[in-house]
C-alpha cells in the first residue's frame, strides 16, 4: 500500500498541488476511492524513483503545463473557480487534504463539480459524482444547543455545538437530536430535557468554528475541535461509501463509512427523518 509521502508530498502546499494534479481529468487516475469504497491509494502510471517520471518535480512541471492548458479552455466562471481554489479557498482545501492524508483515509476520493451543481436535483448530482444512489450524498451542518447548560460542562458528551453529517435525502430531527445527545451522558449526570434545544447554528458561528463557508463545510480540516455526529442512516448504507463537502463549494470528498468512523471519533446516532418520498 502506497502512502502520499511515497510520491514526495511533504507539506500542505505540495499536497494541494499534488491533489489538484490528481483531480484533473487529464492526470493519472487516483485509485482507492470512486463510488464504491475502499482500496489502496496509488497513482496509475507513476514511478517512485526520484527526479524521474512520477517524481514530485515531474508532477509539478506537468501540473503547471496542464493548468495553463486547462484554464485556457474553461469558460470564465469555471476558470475563476479553479484559479480561486489555489488562492484563499485553496487554503481550506489544503486543510482538508492534509487532515485526510494524516489520518490515512485511503478510501478518499475527490471530485470537482460544476458551479451549477447545487441547482441540480439529487439524481443529477448522483450521476455527476458516480454514486450508486442518492442516499450516498451527504452534508455537514453545524447545530447549536441554544439551551446549553454550562454547569454540565462543555465537552464531547455535552457540547454547545455539534457537526452533524446527514443525507440530503433526510432532514435532521430536532427531537431525535436532543434525545440522542442527552443520552450521551451517564444517567447520574444526565441533564433535563429543558437543557436541550438544537437548531442550525448562525452562519457566522459556522464559519468561525468550522473554518468553511456555506456548502463547503467538511468534517475534515475543521478550524476548531467540534464533536462530530454521523447519522445512523449513513452508517448502514447498502454501499458503505458516501460523499460530503471537501472544503470548497465545488469540491466533494468521498469516503468509506469505515474510514470516516475510524478516524473522526464521531458518535453514530439516529438523528434524522426521511424527506417525503425518500426512504430512510
Amino acid at each position: 500500500m502506497q502512502s502520499f509521502e511515497s510520491h514526495g508530498v511533504v507539506d500542505e502546499a505540495q499536497a494541494l498541488k499534488y491533489f489538484m494534479y490528481l483531480s484533473s481529468v487529464s492526470a493519472p487516475v487516483l485509485r482507492g476511492g470512486g463510488g464504491g469504497g475502499g482500496g489502496d491509494c496509488k497513482v496509475e502510471g507513476s514511478s517512485d524513483s526520484g527526479g524521474g517520471e512520477g517524481s514530485l518535480e515531474d508532477i509539478t512541471r506537468r501540473l503547471e503545463a496542464l493548468e495553463a492548458k486547462l484554464l485556457g479552455s474553461l469558460d470564465p466562471g469555471t476558470r475563476k473557480t479553479h484559479e480561486f481554489a489555489l488562492g484563499k479557498e485553496g487554503a481550506c482545501v489544503g486543510r482538508v487534504f492534509k487532515d485526510v492524508k494524516e489520518k490515512k483515509c485511503y478510501s478518499a476520493a475527490w471530485k470537482w463539480v460544476p458551479s451549477e451543481y447545487y441547482g441540480w436535483d439529487l439524481e443529477k448530482r448522483r450521476s455527476c459524482l458516480g454514486a450508486h444512489n442518492v442516499e450516498q450524498l451527504c452534508k455537514a451542518m453545524l447545530m447549536e444547543n441554544k439551551s446549553h447548560h454550562e454547569g454540565g460542562g462543555d465537552n464531547r458528551l455535552n457540547s454547545r455545538f455539534y457537526l452533524v453529517v446527514v443525507q440530503y435525502s433526510a432532514t435532521i430531527s430536532q427531537k431525535k437530536l436532543e434525545g440522542e445527545v442527552r443520552g450521551l451522558l451517564p444517567v447520574e449526570k444526565r441533564l433535563t430535557a429543558k437543557d436541550y434545544s438544537f437548531s442550525v447554528a448562525k452562519e457566522a458561528d459556522s464559519d468561525k468554528r468550522t473554518g468553511f463557508k456555506h456548502n463547503s463545510v467538511s468534517p475534515f480540516g475543521l478550524a476548531t475541535d467540534v464533536p462530530i455526529i454521523l447519522d445512523e442512516a449513513v452508517s448502514t448504507l447498502d454501499v458503505p461509501f458516501f460523499w460530503m463537502g471537501g472544503g470548497h463549494v465545488d469540491l466533494k470528498l468521498g469516503m468509506s463509512v469505515k474510514d470516516f468512523v475510524g478516524t473522526t471519533n464521531c458518535a453514530v446516532l439516529d438523528v434524522s427523518e426521511a424527506r417525503a418520498g425518500m426512504k430512510k
